[in-house]
């Protein structure tokens, strides 16, 4: 089973360096909306708090530098 690295970049990077197994592409692609939903919904992190975009890159690497399989960008604008 494929290991899958969700890097999260919002001005800062924090790396991913566990990572998680999972079955293919479209599992990691639902770990990755589960995941930003989590950060959406945090009150401690508020995402939008110091920086209007940030986004996931899903990568099969825990090295930020590895190209990402995907990405999710999120972003407020007025």
């Amino acid at each position: 089973m494929p290991r899958y690295f969700f890097h999260v970049h919002d001005g800062g990077s924090v790396p991913d360096d566990l990572g998680m197994n999972l079955p293919d592409i479209d599992a990691a692609r639902s770990a990755a909306i589960e995941l930003s939903c989590e950060i959406l919904s945090s009150e401690l992190i508020g995402p939008f708090q110091d920086h209007p975009s940030w986004r996931i890159e899903v990568s099969n690497s825990p090295e930020l530098t590895s190209l990402p399989l995907f990405t999710l960008h999120f972003s407020v604008t007025q």
